[in-house]
């Protein structure tokens, strides 16, 4: 089963220090209930016997909450497992929540243990050292979590800060080198203003717009500046595998092309970042030659040149972002020829 990563909560997870001081809250809230015959000793083992018990639900509830509320990597889609396991210790995470979900049985073990106690007791004192003697118990429980709550409670802050991207959905990568129009692109054909969400191990942003076919069919764009803009041969291991964890994501690319130098980066740089693109990815790629409302024709007619050297099969669009000229065709050329196959495939299937 495929799960969407922002399509599940992530839990609150506390440390073991609030949970211990939770513990205390709960444990001295409960006092005995008024009025009451029954002998002071009899009372107060049916006092202390409520708390416990209300100890060991309320950490079952939080220990459970953890353990089962946390993400299975295993049931992700592979761009959110890959992206996730890009940031923390796939190992320690698994540990963590084995250990945290485990500790109901020790827990249990104490709960046990302590209510035995409590009722063989016969004396007050003796019902207080069972008291102190569950504490304590718990305390160490809880101390002992430490490490694996911290981790996890890292963790969640850090799958809080994914992007919210449906993996599921048709999603057009938007690529190219800085300042050759790939924001302008998706503000022109996406509905609304584009979100911009962080991307993990970059101090740059995704830029995700969305469009509507035949009215229900949801289509995803995302502009990837800071990701897919300089050769990858360029980029560390982490960086790498974060880019290519978007090969997940891409049923089409669309690589933009600046012929006229504006952007700061030469048509060969441009040329050759669109070749380990296609090098590297299985999807469909469309280029658009954009600024065409300031470029030359010699510039566009060279542009073309370069790129059919790559591939002369690859479509290739003219167009103006900054006005949105020709932008409606590229669309309409993905919707013709990819998304209504797409449609088609999957109404045939059921």
């Amino acid at each position: 089963m495929i799960l969407v990563i922002n399509v599940i909560k992530v839990p609150h997870v506390p440390t073991s220090e609030e949970l211990w001081n939770a513990v205390i809250g709960v444990y001295f809230s409960l006092q005995a209930r008024n009025p009451s015959v029954e002998p002071g000793i009899d009372r107060l083992r049916r006092l202390e016997l409520r708390r416990v018990r209300e100890v060991r639900r309320y950490l079952s509830d939080a220990f459970r909450d953890v353990a089962l509320g946390m993400p299975f990597l295993d049931s992700l889609h592979p761009f959110y497992r890959e992206l996730i396991e890009l940031m923390i210790d796939r190992t320690m995470y698994k540990h963590s929540l084995a250990k945290v979900g485990h500790a109901t049985k020790a827990l249990s073990s104490i709960y046990k243990d302590t209510v035995l106690s409590i009722k063989s007791a016969t004396t007050s004192n003796d019902i207080t050292r069972a008291r102190r003697n569950f504490l304590a118990r718990i305390r160490n429980l809880l101390m002992d979590l430490k490490p694996e709550l911290d981790f996890l409670k890292n963790t969640a802050t850090k799958l809080d800060k994914l992007p919210n991207i449906d993996p599921n959905l048709f999603t057009i990568v938007v690529s190219g080198m800085p300042n050759v129009g790939k924001s302008s692109f998706v503000r022109c054909v996406s509905s609304g203003k584009p979100k911009v969400a962080e991307y993990p191990f970059t101090t740059k942003e995704l830029h995700v717009g969305h469009f509507t076919v035949l009215n229900d069919v949801k289509v995803q764009v995302i502009d990837t500046p800071g990701l897919l803009d300089r050769p990858l041969s360029e980029r560390n291991r982490i960086e790498l595998q974060a880019i290519l964890a978007l090969k997940y994501l891409a049923r089409v690319i669309v690589f933009i092309v600046d012929p006229t130098n504006h952007s700061g980066y030469s048509l060969i740089e441009q040329v050759n970042l669109l070749r380990e693109i296609k090098d590297n990815f299985n999807a469909p790629t469309l280029v658009l030659i954009n600024k065409i409302d300031i470029a030359m024709e010699s510039e566009v007619g060279t542009a073309l040149s370069n790129v059919a050297l790559i591939d002369n099969s690859i479509p290739v669009f003219r167009v103006s972002t900054i006005n949105c000229n020709g932008c409606r065709d590229v669309i309409n050329y993905i919707i013709d020829n990819y998304i209504i196959p797409m449609l088609k495939e999957v109404l045939s299937s059921r």
